[in-house]
């Protein structure tokens, strides 16, 4: 029996420099307060995660007329630069908005011009399989961002929601592990 992909079989890691120091620096205390079981603030920012829309491919191909007909080629294009750049992260709203403040302001840091590095750190999804074992690993490099969605807070809400907002990203870079052979895993064996 072959088993449906299942959509949650994934995980996001930010690089530790991913934030920048001085946002670390404010809300990590903020996250630690919240009692929750989380390393850091990075570890709460992760775990706000709800989904993640992964880049399509687009090949366009090349054509050609050969007497009346057109014929297709591939194109010269390597898989990178075929690529949509784009993606799309679903954070769930966490009480007081701290995952959108912490984001906001990672944002506004951002756009200070001051001497900090023009991109952030990379961005790590891996995709697992049915037993939660990496399969792949894309690891996006030279990130920007592109924007930081609305949320809509009234006085007429009084009944707990389930709130998201999203972040778009646009990556320069990737580069692609696979981890489907014993010669991608740290594997010891033991002698006996």
């Amino acid at each position: 029996m072959i088993l449906n992909a299942r959509n949650n079989m994934f995980l996001i890691h930010f690089d530790k420099s991913f934030f920048y120091e001085e946002i670390y620096k404010k809300w990590n205390p903020v996250v630690k307060r919240l009692k929750l079981p989380y390393e850091d603030m990075s570890d709460f920012i992760t775990a706000c995660i709800q989904s993640i829309s992964f880049p399509a491919i687009d090949l366009t191909p090349v054509e050609q007329q050969q007497q009346q007909f057109r014929i297709a080629y591939r194109s010269g294009k390597e898989l990178e630069p075929v690529f949509d750049k784009n993606l799309t992260i679903t954070f769930k709203l966490s009480e007081g908005f701290i995952c959108y403040w912490i984001l906001f302001e990672q944002m506004e840091q951002f756009l200070n011009y001051s001497q900090t590095n023009p991109f952030w750190s990379p961005l790590y999804i891996s995709f697992l399989d049915n037993n939660g074992f990496e399969l792949v690993i894309f690891e996006f490099n030279k990130i920007i961002p592109l924007n930081l969605s609305q949320f809509q807070v009234s006085y007429a809400t009084t009944a707990a929601e389930f709130n998201t907002f999203t972040m778009g990203l646009r990556y320069n870079r990737f580069r692609i592990k696979r981890r489907i052979d014993d010669d991608n895993y740290d594997i010891i064996e033991s002698k006996e």
